[in-house]
């Protein structure tokens, strides 16, 4: 029997803090595709916020905030990473 994620949609929503009895929100998202062969590859986009202190020769100085997606790509994939089920 397969999952959403490999049966379904093929993409998932990943959360801070998965299976935990805390509150958690969406960082991202994981697709399954295909690659130019046929294999079966996995997109892992994650979105966060990055904070930088600035300051030049210990003096004060200003904060910068960005808005940062980085991707990756999990290649030779042979099993779903949610319900195991062989690609």
């Amino acid at each position: 029997m397969s999952c959403y994620f490999c049966g379904g949609s093929r993409i998932a929503s990943l959360h801070s803090a998965p299976d935990r009895d805390i509150r958690n929100w969406s960082v991202g998202s994981m697709a399954l595709a295909r690659r130019y062969d046929g294999q079966p590859i996995i997109a892992v986009e994650l979105d966060t916020d990055v904070a930088l202190d600035i300051s030049v020769n210990g003096s004060a100085g200003d904060c910068v905030s960005a808005d940062v997606t980085a991707t990756a790509y999990i290649e030779d994939i042979k099993y779903c990473p949610f319900c195991g089920e062989e690609l």
